[in-house]
């Protein structure tokens, strides 16, 4: 009966070398990086601010190389959404009046707009022919940047003006994207009430 020790430490032996758990990689918590939205700084030579007055529409944009005839889209994000394509008419001669004081950094810019546009209602340029649609909530939305998701224009009232934004997915909830301001001394409320979202720190 000697041979009852050998047969009882084999499957003991087992028993802890098979029970050893698998090492499992921790977890480091930081993102997959699957979103495909673009950093904010890259909308800022594709989006302006723009408006139609009573002898003109024209935007106001950063970005100094456009060239007659390029194509832009006028967006009035203020409820309902309107939007209209333009293209480019060539570099104003005056400041395209959205400013209180003049803005030396950015160049304006006169549109010609092939559709009706509301008057002195601030408006967001894209650039290009992008397709606008309106969902259920009354927001006017595209996917800019051909990736599957969309981004959504918003306006809203402050002290003197209207600040327009742009956000990945939903506004408020999503990322801004961008920033623009129009001034209006006698801002009639066009917007919501502005949030501290919406208002970022120049």
């Amino acid at each position: 009966m000697k041979t009852t020790p050998a047969l009882v430490l084999i499957p003991v032996i087992c028993v802890f070398a098979c029970s050893k758990p698998a090492t499992t990689p921790a977890s480091s918590g930081v993102s997959s990086g699957t979103s495909t939205a673009p950093p904010p700084s890259s909308y800022t030579p594709r989006i302006g601010v723009g408006v139609s007055t009573g002898s003109r529409t024209c935007i106001s944009i950063h970005n100094g190389n456009l060239t007659n005839g390029a194509a832009v889209t006028l967006i009035e994000a203020t409820a309902p959404p309107k939007y209209v394509p333009a293209t480019i008419a060539g570099v104003a001669q005056q400041a395209c009046p959205v400013t209180q004081n003049l803005d030396t950094t950015v160049s304006n810019y006169n549109v010609n707009v092939q559709g009706p546009i509301d008057k002195l209602v601030p408006l967001i340029g894209v650039l290009g022919t992008p397709v606008i649609t309106i969902n259920s909530n009354n927001v006017a939305q595209s996917d800019i940047d051909q990736s599957g998701h969309p981004v959504s224009f918003r306006a809203c009232s402050a002290q003197n003006g209207v600040h327009l934004t742009v956000w990945s997915g939903n506004p408020l909830s999503g990322t801004l994207l961008w920033h623009g301001y129009y001034y209006d001394s006698g801002n009639p409320g066009v917007g919501p009430p502005c949030t501290p979202a919406e208002m970022p720190a120049s």
